[in-house]
């Protein structure tokens, strides 16, 4: 029965260390997280004499503008993700006690929880991507090609998220109404 306890305590160190390490990774994904929304704020800063350009010149260059923001737009969104993903890291491994009060839309009871918000928010951020992509159309059938890729990924998407991720969440709904 010693080996057992000597065991058991190596696992419950490893558990312990374990939380450092996702906290490491947990702080520096939330850094990224800001240093992505500097490039976001830096990349809408250099599109304003774009805009000035088109207030004095109006046949000036409108879309190359909107390319402009759109980036700024995508920056912004992977940055959110990575902010909900670091904080989530945080929640699940890290604030084992529930020390920090969360706002209800960024609680996470578990990976399905914080898998849910990561699909949700690449779903977006892939949708913003097309949307760049379309406001170039530059050759009309890559982007029909382009779309069909990334209607077949939102699909499959779509379709792991209702059979894995939903049927878990659905299944611990049933067991917190029982309780």
């Amino acid at each position: 029965m010693g080996k057992r306890d000597i065991l058991a305590k190596i696992n419950h160190w490893f558990i312990n260390i374990g939380r450092y390490f996702v906290a490491v990774a947990s702080i520096l994904t939330i850094l990224a997280s800001g240093f992505l929304i500097f490039a976001g704020i830096w990349e809408f800063i250099n599109g304003i004499p774009g805009i000035l350009e088109i207030l004095y010149k109006p046949g000036s260059h409108r879309l190359e503008l909107s390319v402009h923001f759109i980036s700024a737009i995508d920056l912004f969104m992977v940055a959110v993700v990575m902010f909900v993903m670091g904080i989530g890291l945080f929640e699940l491994f890290v604030d084992k006690d529930q020390s920090i009060s969360y706002p209800h839309w960024l609680k996470i009871r578990d990976l399905n929880d914080l898998k849910e918000k990561l699909i949700s928010a690449a779903v977006v951020v892939i949708v913003i991507t097309f949307l760049k992509h379309i406001v170039m159309w530059e050759k009309p059938l890559e982007t029909l090609y382009f779309g069909g890729a990334i209607a077949i990924v939102i699909a499959s998407i779509t379709l792991f998220s209702r059979l894995v991720v939903g049927d878990e969440v659905k299944k611990r709904k049933k067991e917190e109404e029982k309780v």
